[in-house]
């Protein structure tokens, strides 16, 4: 039950955060908002780690693939998603994005021989059903553009965010420090991110760090969040969960934003299918 509330909590904090990117990016773009997160998160964690991880806890074969998990998501899947949304289209983007939890319990599954039930399944289905319908609700219906091919980069993106969930899990079942987890992963999306910042450094600039920092803070605590919701409880269980996040995205835009005036019926009946999913992954 801690991994389903500590799952759940993730969705919340992270939706809040997009809130409040997506308030910012009218005066700002999504790469500078990738390396501000990715900055801040690094700033905060790195000294963190070194001050509560104890020494004798740690171990290479743990620490490389918390190095691994985070040089895939947040690193190359942030790049993947806002590539795949400017060529495919919001709608698209974000509804193909949406299927991770599948991919993720496939993997687990196969690498770390987690039980998937009828119940979990079932879950995952609709929590998964029941994104796609609501972010297409939030972005205006299936809008694409581009060429088929280009499709390849949300599908890429969901495969690969899916694969990292594995990858963080087996890191914690051989070296249980998920602070030390968090913390390595904003380092090595620094790392991908550096030739980026070097090639145009306008793009980390005090402005954007105005915008983007509280963001950055917010999604710091949801990636630690997650790391323990994953340290309690299996990737199959967590990672549907998680993906809650889009109806809480509705819910704050729509109360707080005030960003939504009518709501559409298909919204509402995802939000339904969102909820229903969540309640038989809990139970199952």
């Amino acid at each position: 039950m801690i991994s389903s509330i500590l799952a759940l909590l993730t969705a919340l904090v992270w939706a809040l955060s997009v809130v409040l990117i997506r308030r910012g990016l009218d005066s700002s773009n999504f790469i500078s908002v990738s390396l501000v997160i990715t900055v801040v998160g690094a700033a905060v964690f790195a000294p963190l780690s070194l001050l509560l991880t104890p020494i004798e806890s740690v171990n290479m074969y743990g620490f490389s693939l918390f190095l691994l998990a985070g040089f895939i998501q947040p690193g190359l899947v942030r790049l993947l998603y806002f590539k795949g949304m400017e060529r495919v289209g919001a709608s698209v983007n974000a509804s193909i994005y949406a299927s991770y939890p599948i991919f993720s319990s496939l993997i687990a599954a196969f690498l770390l021989n987690e039980e998937l039930t009828i119940g979990v399944w079932l879950g995952i289905v609709c929590v998964v059903f029941g994104a796609i319908m609501v972010q297409r609700a939030m972005y205006g219906g299936v809008v694409f553009r581009g060429d088929v091919k280009d499709l390849i980069y949300p599908f890429l993106a969901a495969i690969l965010v899916g694969f990292s969930y594995v990858v963080k899990k087996e890191g914690l079942n051989v070296c249980d420090v998920p602070v030390m987890g968090v913390a390595v992963g904003y380092v090595a999306a620094f790392l991908l991110y550096l030739p980026i910042m070097f090639m145009n450094p306008t793009l980390l600039n005090k402005y954007s760090f105005k915008l983007f920092w509280k963001s950055g803070i917010g999604l710091c605590i949801g990636h630690l969040l997650s790391f323990y919701a994953l340290r309690y409880g299996d990737v199959s269980t967590v990672t549907p969960l998680i993906q809650v996040e889009p109806l809480f995205i509705f819910l704050l835009i729509h109360y707080y934003l005030k960003g939504i005036e009518k709501i559409p019926p298909k919204l509402v009946v995802g939000a339904i299918i969102i909820i229903l999913g969540a309640i038989l992954v809990v139970l199952a």
